[in-house]
């Protein structure tokens, strides 16, 4: 970390401070880099008797002042220590300033929706995995159900295990409703947000055309789209197994409760596929 990074943490304003800042319009430059405290006040020597004998002269008038009083007495009577803060003045007119601001807007808000979309993803990711093995054991236990030899065996032999794969069935019914109930939501969420994500990048792409700027924004983008490692969540093949970590999911889903990104524009799919 840098050192202006560990300033910045250091001096962070606290809620509703006043910043107080010296006069934009007249610097003393000495060896402390004295300021004017504000424009209201007399502006004058506070040894008036040295700056007659300067003639007048602010530069020989302050360097004999810090050689006879040091550098932290005020020299003038509104003079301050404060440091002025450079003036931010990229040379563009307020056209091209707006326009770059915007641009840097554009580009943080972009990056923060490319990362949420991969959020989703790995949420998707994971239940992708839990709906096809809740499915896949959804079926062998149905195909088991409709064998009649075996049905005929159990209701004679061990009902109490007929009643436990109904039982299974059912609960396996509702865990593959439950995926695809929250698939369905991620997938809205997704969309929503890659809709969003779309008319940032036409809007970026028409304020660069303002500055006549052609940068590789989009293909970077893009790259991170590509780039980015999902892990997924193994299953087990029991009923057990999954009813544990289904309902632990769908709770969990159900608290994060995530922001929607509104939006009027209507755009593909891009990371997700649409529903037949």
């Amino acid at each position: 970390m840098s050192r202006h990074n560990d300033l910045m943490y250091d001096y962070r304003p606290s809620m509703g401070e006043t910043l107080t800042y010296p006069d934009p319009g007249f610097t003393m430059p000495n060896v402390e880099g004295w300021s004017m405290l504000d424009v209201h006040g007399q502006f004058g020597p506070t040894d008036r008797t040295l700056w007659a004998e300067s003639g007048e002269n602010y530069r020989v008038y302050m360097k004999d002042f810090v050689e006879k009083h040091g550098k932290f007495k005020r020299p003038f009577s509104r003079a301050t220590m404060m440091i002025q803060p450079t003036k931010w003045n990229t040379g563009y007119n307020d056209e091209a300033t707006e326009a770059l601001t915007a641009l840097s807007l554009k580009r943080g808000e972009a990056t923060r929706i490319n990362d949420a979309i991969g959020v989703v993803n790995n949420s998707i990711r994971r239940l992708e995995q839990l709906f096809h093995q809740a499915d896949r054991d959804l079926t062998a236990k149905k195909k088991l159900r409709r064998n009649s030899a075996y049905v005929d065996l159990a209701e004679r032999e061990a009902m109490l295990e007929l009643r436990t794969l109904d039982s299974d069935i059912a609960a396996l019914q509702a865990l593959v409703l439950g995926y695809g109930n929250q698939l369905s939501d991620l997938r809205a969420d997704g969309r929503a947000l890659n809709q969003e994500l779309e008319a940032i990048l036409v809007d970026y792409r028409e304020t660069a055309a303002v500055l006549n700027i052609n940068d590789d924004f989009a293909s970077k983008l893009n790259e991170a789209r590509g780039s980015g490692s999902t892990r997924g969540l193994l299953v087990g093949s029991t009923v057990g197994a999954l009813v544990t970590g289904g309902v632990l999911f769908l709770l969990l889903q159900s608290r994060r409760s995530p922001q929607r990104v509104r939006s009027t524009r209507r755009g593909n799919d891009g990371l997700f596929f649409r529903a037949a």
